[in-house]
């Protein structure tokens, strides 16, 4: 006979702490919870595809950067023989190869991130898959014929897995935020680079016989700096939206993590 209202066959949830009233509420939230998991995927796979895309855009960046190395290698060779005319010029070469170091720097770091993004990203794709058959096995344990235990403990084990894949998508997020502040440092040196091309043009024309040697070096700047600048255009773009997505899918995941909590299969 039922005891406290409780039917005997589910004394099991009471020793668990769990109150039968949460599996039912877990079933009745099972389809919106299907559609925020849903979501969850739609929404990681865009943003692993944006991070994809910044990164490609940047591929370029080590080969630009030796070629700014190599332009200021030669710049300061024709400052040198032009002597006295070629003073300033020289100076504005030592601060391109400060720009150079720069960019070497950051490809560094861009590399270290694209390892760790792509990382992430490997570990999302299994836990997304751990979630989905997590959610056909609760599915199933929920039909009504089923031990309330074995209820209880998969409900537990798809928190957890949801827990577990909010933690990680916040690590790709971060990743992301950190490109995007890679990519203003890029920014500040097409600037600067930029500020560099225009002044050796500006020197060009008063260094006489060395006017053409210079104003090619600031034309091949130039050049370098426009291909800097559409590398930047493109890679932001991904990145912004990057960071949409990622601010996105944490307030998904703590959506599910909070709905989770409300049916008490998480503390």
């Amino acid at each position: 006979m039922a005891q406290n209202g409780y039917d005997p066959e589910h004394n099991d949830l009471v020793e668990l702490g769990v109150a039968p009233m949460s599996v039912v509420s877990a079933v009745g939230r099972r389809s919106s919870e299907l559609q925020r998991t849903d979501r969850i995927q739609a929404r990681a796979n865009a943003l692993l595809g944006d991070c994809r895309r910044a990164f490609h855009a940047f591929g370029e960046l080590d080969e630009l950067a030796e070629n700014l190395r190599i332009l200021s290698l030669n710049a300061e060779l024709a400052a040198g023989r032009a002597g006295e005319m070629g003073r300033a010029v020289r100076a504005l070469t030592q601060y391109t190869r400060e720009l150079v170091n720069r960019l070497a720097q950051i490809q560094t770091e861009m590399n270290g991130l694209r390892v760790r993004t792509y990382g992430l990203s490997s570990t999302v794709l299994r836990e997304l898959l751990q979630l989905q058959m997590l959610e056909r096995t609760v599915d199933l344990l929920n039909d009504g014929r089923h031990n309330a235990r074995a209820q209880v403990a998969a409900n537990r084990a798809f928190a957890q897995t949801m827990r577990t894949l909010v933690d990680t998508l916040d690590g790709v997020a971060t990743s992301v935020e950190d490109v995007s502040r890679r990519a203003r440092a890029i920014e500040e040196v097409v600037s600067q680079s930029d500020s560099i091309a225009t002044n050796i043009a500006i020197e060009a024309s008063s260094a006489g016989a060395h006017e053409k040697e210079f104003r090619t070096v600031s034309d091949t700047m130039r050049r370098y700096v426009d291909d800097l600048r559409k590398m930047i255009d493109e890679a932001s773009d991904a990145v912004r939206r990057a960071l949409d997505k990622g601010d996105s899918l944490r307030r998904t995941g703590m959506e599910a993590l909070h709905a989770l909590r409300g049916d008490g299969f998480m503390e």
